[in-house]
């Protein structure tokens, strides 16, 4: 199995962190699949909780992930392309898992799309399986792209 890069997680709490997560975000889903800005960005930003996946030897901001905490709802989850397959979206998940845990929740869901990658979307319900994440009622279209609601239950 290949290794990890070596990295840091880190909850964004300065406006630097915060605008390198938006950064991310804005790469991922608005330039590379399309998504409207007014999409991307919307109220849920000032009530969650953003984190930052940083390079070790570089601190390069390289993946990001947003709770909105009310409801314990991931989001924006997002790694920059030339990173992609590299292990790296499983520890930035679980930093997420054990923060939740950590406040007392019980699950994590999730929105996860579900489209057809050859037309703009990804299909990211795999990978979410493979974490432990089931299906939680039917599939739906929520901005042009299909999208299935994922639950994963904390362990204690």
């Amino acid at each position: 199995m290949r290794e990890i890069p070596a990295h840091s997680i880190r909850i964004a709490e300065t406006p630097e962190d915060v605008a390198r997560c938006m950064q991310i975000r804005k790469e991922v889903f608005i330039d590379e699949q399309g998504y409207d800005i007014k999409v991307e960005t919307n109220d849920d930003d000032h009530r969650s909780t953003h984190f930052l996946l940083v390079l070790s030897d570089n601190e390069e901001p390289v993946g990001t992930i947003r709770l909105i905490n009310e409801n314990n709802q991931l989001g924006r989850f997002a790694i920059l392309k030339q990173y992609r397959g590299m292990g790296l979206g499983i520890p930035l998940i679980q930093a997420l898992h054990d923060y939740v845990r950590g406040k007392g929740g019980k699950e994590v869901w999730c929105q996860s799309q579900a489209g057809d990658p050859t037309k703009g979307g990804a299909d990211a319900t795999g990978f979410y399986k493979r974490l432990g994440y089931v299906d939680r009622g039917e599939r739906y279209m929520k901005e042009g792209t299909v999208h299935q609601d994922m639950v994963y239950t904390l362990q204690t």
